[in-house]
């Protein structure tokens, strides 16, 4: 496999990847301008090998024809502000045998060679393990630096919505029938939704990402509690199988999904942390009984609510879905006490939404409805809407 050159940046570039081998043992090699330094790690479910580095300039264009071995896909992207991320996955459990760092003297560039050999399960899930015990993943930022919390939790505070644009960084999301990437045009979305916010000033908007970073769905949960939020939007652009169906859609969490398409809508989303090597032992103990506890709490009266609002004020603006408020298992709104809806702004799968979503005047319009929902539910909610009124409801 060879992938292209990368032009110049201010951060180490990733120049050209080579994945040479058969199905019993391969090499990765990754050339890069200068020496980095890498934290490897070991997933399992699909098999992976996971290469953690501080910020990367990227250039590849894959082209598979080249490809040999029992690697059978390569991403990569940025995890943060100051971390990227490259991953392999096999279609085979494997174990690393050595790896070496070369200088090219001629041209004064850095090879990074992972010599692989195949294994079977039990000694993969070993090593795994082993390494997670040994804490070889980068360290990450902290949430503050990573997901921009905002000083303005610390002021009086305001009815606050966190407004999570989906996917980003590795994780691209949906890819359009034109290549639109869902994970640019929900943050866009995303940035003039709390724009709006911003310019009115009687809701505090925060987002859990302002740039194409990747965020696990549960940091985006923890963010949305730790910013003491009253309500939590997460906005999405997918993609289906049926081309032919269009619309907005809202979701709230359930844990059975009220149709087939849901079901399937929430599976996708849900693979956001596989796709960006996130293995889930980190997650909390509780995550199991979360389903159990919205249950008893009114925080699902609550993400009701605002998702009739929702699909009440889109209605004035856009297609909708057949039956628009639908619920299904969606881990990123999990969350026990901060209402929380899926709002799926179109599908890319379908062309007119594709070039629909693609419209700044068309998504000024959402927007308008969007914010109108979020003002109508602050206000039933009894919440304060303005610092500078000095009342309560």
């Amino acid at each position: 496999m060879s992938l292209a050159y990368a032009q110049s940046t201010d951060v180490p570039l990733a120049l050209s990847a080579k994945i040479e081998g058969n199905d019993k043992a391969m090499a990765i090699t990754l050339v890069f301008d200068r020496e980095v330094e890498v934290a490897p790690q070991l997933l399992n479910h699909p098999w992976r090998l996971v290469l953690d580095f501080q910020r990367l300039g990227f250039g590849f264009e894959i082209d598979q024809a080249d490809w040999s071995g029992f690697a059978t896909d390569m991403r990569w992207g940025d995890m943060s502000d100051v971390n990227s991320r490259i991953i392999f996955e096999m279609d085979k459990p494997f174990s690393i045998v050595q790896v070496d760092t070369r200088k090219n003297a001629k041209n004064d560039t850095f090879s990074l060679i992972f010599s692989l050999n195949h294994s079977d399960s039990d000694t993969f899930n070993a090593a795994m393990i082993d390494n997670m015990r040994t804490n070889a993943v980068v360290q990450r930022s902290s949430k503050s630096d990573r997901l921009g919390v905002s000083s303005k939790l610390n002021k009086t505070k305001k009815f606050t919505v966190v407004i999570d644009p989906g996917h980003g960084g590795i994780d691209p999301g949906a890819v359009g029938r034109g290549r639109t990437l869902e994970k640019e045009i929900v943050l866009a979305f995303s940035k003039e939704l709390k724009a709006r916010f911003d310019e009115e000033g009687d809701v505090d908007a925060i987002l859990t990402r302002d740039s194409d970073v990747f965020i696990s769905l549960n940091d985006r949960v923890q963010f949305a509690r730790q910013s003491n939020a009253d309500l939590f939007i997460s906005i999405h652009a997918d993609s289906i199988r049926e081309k032919y169906v269009r619309g907005a859609t809202v979701y709230t969490i359930s844990d059975k999904a009220s149709d087939s398409v849901a079901a399937r809508i929430a599976e996708s989303e849900n693979r956001a942390d596989e796709i960006g090597g996130i293995n889930f032992a980190d997650e909390p103990e509780d995550v199991a009984d979360i389903l159990v506890d919205l249950a008893r709490r009114e925080t699902l009266g609550f993400s009701v609510q605002f998702a009739r609002l929702a699909v009440s004020k889109l209605k004035e603006e856009t297609k909708m879905i057949k039956n628009p408020h639908r619920h299904a298992g969606f881990r990123v709104l999990r969350a026990p006490d901060v209402p929380s809806v899926l709002i799926e702004l179109g599908y890319l799968s379908n062309a007119e939404d594709e070039k629909q979503l693609k419209q700044a005047p068309w998504r000024a319009k959402i927007v308008d409805k969007i914010a109108e929902s979020v003002t109508r539910f602050a206000e039933l909610s009894g919440r304060r809407l303005s610092v500078a009124n000095g009342k309560s409801n």
